[in-house]
């Protein structure tokens, strides 16, 4: 019997690409650093947030068909921010990121109800992101590809 934690899951056996970093959250005056994890397939994104000692806090899905799927509870004003995008625009955005984030092109971003979500190029493989709602939170963040 084989037994892993899909954060362990080896790049071999992975068709998709994988992305690590840390991601701070703040929140009425409130830091808190978490670290992430991205694995993109072709269908799907599936992000994976913990705080360490902790272990997983949160699986986040997206399918571009079937939109965001949660896997654990999340507080309503999170839940509403995820909602202010729809699939299409999610879509947009990781496939510019994942995929197109250059150098030359090296700003994507969307906004919408005073939601907004970023990513800038840092680097080769190397990208920050940035999920602010001016009422609620603001995350930022660095991911490197593995």
């Amino acid at each position: 019997m084989l037994l892993s934690a899909c954060s362990s899951i080896s790049q071999s056996t992975n068709p998709g690409k994988s992305y690590i970093g840390k991601l701070k959250l703040s929140q009425n005056n409130l830091v808190s650093n978490f670290i992430v994890r991205i694995d993109v397939f072709p269908e799907d994104i599936i992000i994976q947030v913990s705080k360490p000692i902790l272990g997983n806090l949160i699986k986040i899905k997206f399918n571009q068909n079937d939109g965001i799927t949660t896997y654990q509870e999340l507080g309503n004003s999170s839940l509403t921010s995820l909602n202010n995008f729809n699939n299409k625009e999610y879509s947009y955005f990781f496939n510019s990121c994942f995929n197109y984030l250059t150098a030359d092109k090296n700003v994507f971003k969307i906004n919408k109800n005073k939601t907004e979500l970023k990513c800038k190029y840092k680097g080769l493989d190397t990208f920050s992101v940035f999920f602010v709602n001016d009422d609620i939170f603001s995350i930022n963040g660095i991911l490197k590809r593995e």
